[in-house]
């Protein structure tokens, strides 16, 4: 029997209709797994990059035939990262926790970090430091001293709270508050966590978009923007700015701010920061994704943070160079004249300007 088509039309919407009322988030379940995915072949931008889809699994990563060039393709894992292994453990400045990679899935890259302590150190008040590390191999550490603690903060304006993660097979991760008012400062949820011998990788959810620091590398604002897909190197190259790449420059400072917003508010700032430093002086670079959160990446050392509370700007500043040291103040006699080492074109224009 022939159906009219104004039947067959009415039958399909209202076919439509039900599939969404009967299943209304499923866009947004689709969504969040696009946003929370964590980038498994960074280097697929590089200049010499064979990236395709047989290298993507190849890595044991998944691979999204259907993606848009706003998305990202070959991503890791959602179970991929460690395991706590024991109960949290006091230690005279904090508390210490022994994870393990999850075996059930096999490492992207090569010799992968097996077993990790993570070391949190109640350093003051308004500054908390966490170091992840290999727990059977002595790794490079950064040889330059800090301020030291005083001793295990009596009275931290933060808390740090772990959790795992039962629908991701047990997966570790872990977060930083204020205790003021709940507000999260370092968020490890979304996953990600990497470490192997000469690839080291942590992710964070950002408690905001307004996100400052970094470099050093070219930016037309100070201000960040997290929806932009495009990774930032550190290394300290000595290359001239040019404005027509992201280059980096002359410094590595890995070191960043956020303003963070109002709570339940939608990118409301606040007016309170906080700031988190890398002490890292191994290659490394950042990228942002849509969460907002910022992955950080580094070949060498280990994954040794420093987060200030502030709450303001001026606070978090003062609190970083309390610890690293505070900027060197020259003499009067060297502001004076200064000779760039470029465009001098040859010896007798050397000797004039020298001669000023």
């Amino acid at each position: 029997m022939r159906i009219p088509r104004y039947s067959f039309i009415l039958l399909t919407f209202i076919i439509v209709i039900v599939s969404v009322i009967g299943n209304p988030h499923r866009s947004q379940r689709q969504e969040a797994a696009i946003t929370d995915r964590i980038d498994c072949y960074p280097e697929a931008e590089a200049k010499y990059s064979n990236f395709s889809k047989d290298v993507c699994l190849a890595r044991n990563c998944h691979f999204d035939d259907m993606a848009d060039p706003s998305v990202i393709q070959c991503y890791l894992r959602p179970t991929y990262g460690y395991l706590l292994q024991q109960d949290v453990q006091q230690t005279t400045t904090g508390i210490r926790l022994r994870l393990q990679r999850n075996q059930a899935i096999a490492s992207p890259f090569p010799e992968p970090i097996e077993n990790i302590l993570l070391d949190v150190q109640y350093y003051t008040n308004d500054i908390v430091r966490f170091k992840l590390y290999d727990a059977d191999n002595p790794r490079y550490e950064v040889p330059i001293s800090l301020t030291a603690s005083p001793g295990r903060a009596p009275s931290p304006l933060y808390e740090f709270i772990h959790s795992t993660d039962n629908t991701r097979d047990n997966l570790f991760s872990f977060k930083i508050r204020r205790r003021a008012n709940s507000t999260t400062l370092f968020d490890t949820s979304i996953g990600g966590l990497v470490l192997n011998n000469q690839f080291l990788q942590i992710v964070t959810r950002l408690q905001s978009s307004h996100v400052y620091g970094f470099g050093e590398n070219n930016h037309e604002t100070l201000k960040h923007n997290v929806t932009e897909r495009k990774i930032w190197g550190i290394f300290a190259r000595d290359q001239a700015i040019n404005w027509h790449t992201n280059a980096n420059n002359y410094g590595t400072h890995p070191f960043y701010l956020v303003m963070e917003q109002t709570p339940n508010s939608t990118q409301v700032p606040s007016g309170q920061m906080h700031g988190v430093l890398l002490l890292n002086s191994n290659a490394m670079d950042y990228s942002f994704g849509p969460e907002p959160s910022v992955t950080i990446r580094t070949i060498g050392g280990i994954l040794d943070f420093f987060v200030f509370l502030g709450p303001s700007p001026e606070q978090v500043v003062q609190q970083y160079t309390w610890l690293v040291g505070r900027s060197f103040l020259p003499p009067y006699w060297g502001l004076g004249f200064h000779l760039s080492r470029w465009d001098y074109g040859n010896l007798t224009h050397m000797q004039m300007v020298n001669k000023r």
